[in-house]
């Protein structure tokens, strides 16, 4: 898991970004899922290749999800999930119908596991409600499992090619249209962060980090966005996920140096971005100072003059014209 990914999935195991995240993506920001209703579940899943008959069992395969919570509402539990995505995956469809799949396995081998006692043969015989296809079957005809709904976030920067659901990724037969219409859709529930332009579905800290997002290649646009008292005000998490998202190594290595002075542990990411910005200019002016001196030097020792020379007119040490001659050999 890459450094994007692994961001954004530590900034939505917080419960209220979870469901703003639903929320705003799937609801257009109507108050759906709370917070309160939700409790972490994130788990990997192994799936067993029991191989074929005579053959060595192949090696167990582990499936990891990103952020998966159960919501609770009453007595009814629903299972939702996130999978973080930096680059454009073009087997998503397969890989979401994958770990929903697993999820339903996890389920129904616990159902199983909870069932066994009631089905073994003593009880079974003062439970003949019981019948032989479920004893069979391993669950009951009453038992139901919890629904999982994935949502692929994007976090990438180029354009969202790739599949938006299953049958994008099939190769039909299109002088078989019967068969075609057998076919089960899969739909991936995807949002394209790059696809947006407004994001005032979000009412959590996932909208300075979605728009900061979105000014990643334009600075004329962050710094407009910049204007917005909110970047004024940023909890840690926040200042760290915009800092990693937006590749702004130098605000992670002087976030504290923009710690506000208010009770609260905020940090002001105006301020800094401005500071960052200037010192960004002072070096391209200094830069720029270091290559005309340079283009000075070499016209120097081209028409021949002495280093003693070169460094009096030029105003520099005699370990900088030696720099000059040999990039002077080079070319």
């Amino acid at each position: 898991m890459g450094k994007y990914d692994t961001c954004m999935k530590e900034f939505l195991q917080n419960k209220d970004r979870f469901a703003d995240l639903f929320n705003g993506c799937c609801f257009q920001g109507r108050q759906i899922i709370r917070a309160e209703d939700l409790r972490e579940a994130s788990e990997n899943y192994v799936i067993t290749d029991k191989g074929m008959p005579g053959k060595t069992r192949q090696k167990d395969t582990e499936i990891i999800r990103d952020v998966k919570m159960v919501l609770g509402s009453g007595m009814v539990l629903q299972v939702l999930a996130v999978e973080s995505q930096s680059y454009i995956d073009y087997a998503m469809p397969v890989r979401c119908m994958g770990y929903d799949a697993a999820e339903y396995r996890r389920q129904l081998k616990e159902r199983k596991q909870e069932r066994r006692l009631l089905m073994n043969s003593e009880i079974r015989l003062k439970n003949p409600a019981v019948s032989m296809d479920e004893t069979l079957s391993g669950i009951l005809r009453s038992d139901r499992l919890h629904p999982v709904y994935t949502l692929c976030l994007y976090s990438g920067t180029e354009p969202w090619d790739g599949p938006r659901k299953l049958s994008d990724m099939m190769a039909f037969d299109p002088q078989n249209q019967n068969l075609q219409s057998l076919f089960e859709e899969y739909h991936l529930h995807l949002f394209c962060i790059n696809e947006q332009h407004i994001f005032d579905a979000f009412h959590s800290d996932l909208k300075p980090l979605f728009q900061a997002m979105n000014c990643r290649n334009n600075k004329k646009k962050m710094i407009e966005l910049m204007k917005d008292e909110t970047y004024s005000h940023l909890n840690e998490d926040t200042w760290d996920a915009i800092a990693v998202m937006t590749d702004n190594a130098a605000m992670l290595q002087k976030k504290d140096l923009y710690k506000t002075k208010n009770q609260k542990e905020e940090f002001n990411m105006c301020q800094a971005l401005q500071e960052l910005m200037q010192d960004e200019r002072n070096e391209g002016r200094i830069e720029g100072k270091i290559e005309d001196q340079k283009i000075v030097i070499r016209n120097m020792i081209n028409r021949g003059y002495k280093t003693e020379d070169i460094c009096a007119i030029a105003e520099c040490g005699p370990a900088f014209v030696k720099e000059v001659e040999t990039e002077l050999a080079l070319t």
